[in-house]
Formats: structure tokens, sequence, C-alpha cells
């Protein structure tokens, strides 16, 4: 029964684990705040939306999946989830390559400006996360997930985004994901912990000092 029970938990955890990845970070941020109380909702038309969606799919999602895949098949990698530190720099660089050109495309296409400042506090949480990892595995998951609290945190105080709903959200969303780690002996509760807290100083500090320059306030 106990046995079960874990094996249980464990799959769960890996569910959670597997949702809550931070490749999937850019869409979900999108969905936010296209469903929040702000004027982004108004000022893209759904069409628009879609499009955008489905940019950041190809670009964010589909583009590291497929190269993390390539790696994988030709013996650099040993599995999806990059257990080895040293596995991770060059699948983690050229994913942060192609944040750097989702950047370029948010900045040139008819949006808001906001969501090329999304993405570029992702690519800098990135940059930090390569830079961490030469010398101790950090959770990339929290930075993740941190990185988003710190984002929307930013946005209400920059731009008066009514988002507590959405912080409260994430914040849940964002223990329930570092019990998920910690269950699976992914990492110890220090690198949870300081990716968390890390994403969080990053983005938080990224939007509240650049905002003004890069949106023009």
């Amino acid at each position: 029964m106990s046995t079960n029970s874990n094996s249980y938990l464990y799959k769960i955890s890996q569910f959670i684990s597997g949702i809550g990845h931070p490749i999937f970070i850019p869409l979900y941020v999108t969905w936010i705040l296209f469903n929040s109380n702000n004027y982004l909702s108004y000022a893209v038309t759904p069409k628009f939306q879609d499009f955008l969606y489905l940019m950041l799919f190809v670009v964010t999602f589909l583009l590291p999946a497929v190269i993390t895949w390539m790696l994988w098949q030709k013996g650099h990698v040993k599995s999806f989830e990059l257990e080895n530190k040293n596995e991770r720099p060059l699948p983690y660089f050229l994913t942060l390559c192609c944040y750097i050109g989702c950047t370029y495309l948010l900045f040139s296409l008819p949006l808001p400006r906001v969501f090329g400042l999304a993405m570029s506090g992702a690519c800098l949480a990135l940059l930090s996360t390569i830079i961490i990892n030469f010398s101790w595995k950090i959770s990339l998951h929290m930075m993740g997930a941190g990185g988003m609290l710190g984002l929307f945190y930013g946005f209400a105080l920059v731009f008066n985004f009514t988002s507590i709903t959405a912080m409260v959200g994430i914040a849940m969303a964002s223990g329930i994901i570092a019990a998920a780690r910690l269950y699976c002996n992914a990492h110890t509760p220090a690198q949870v912990y300081s990716g968390f807290i890390i994403g969080f100083l990053l983005e938080f500090l990224f939007i509240y000092i650049f905002a003004p320059f890069i949106i023009g306030y």
C-alpha cells in the first residue's frame, strides 16, 4: 500500500514538474496578460492573439523541444529532464538564442511593448541560470516560477496592472511545483528556494528599473 502510494505521488510530482516546466512560461504569461483586468486584451485583436500564441509555441516551446530531442538523439544529453548539470549549458544556450529571437520579434511586431519587455526578462533569467549552472545546479523550474511572480509584481507597480489574483495563483503554483521537485529528488531545498528567490528578484528588478526606458514612460 505504501509503495503504491509513493509511486502514485511520484507520478503526480512528475506530472506537476512537466506542466510547471519553464519552457511553458512564455505561453502562461501571455495567457495571464490577455485574461487579466488590463488594456492588453483590448489592444490586441483576437486573431492577433491567436497568432501570438502560435508564434510563442513554435519559437519558445517547439524549437527548444526539437533541439533537446536532437541533442538526445546525438547522445549529448541523457534525458529531457537534463538532470546532470554538465549537460545543461548547450541546450540552455540554444534555448536562449530562441528566446532572444522571440524578443526581437515581439518588439518588431505591432504589439504593446510589454510583451517584448516580459520576454527580455526571461532572457536575463535564462542567461543567469546558464552562468550559475557552471558551478551549481540551481532549479530552473523555480527560477521560472519566481520570475513569473516577480514579473507580475513589477507590472503591478510600474503599470498599475490589477493582477492580485494572478500573483496569488502563481505563488500557490510555485509552492506546489517546489514540493514536486523536492519529492522527485530533482533538487536540494537550497537549490529550489534560491532558484525562486533569484528568479523573482531578477524579473522584478528588471521590470522596475528598465520598463520606464523600454516602454518610454
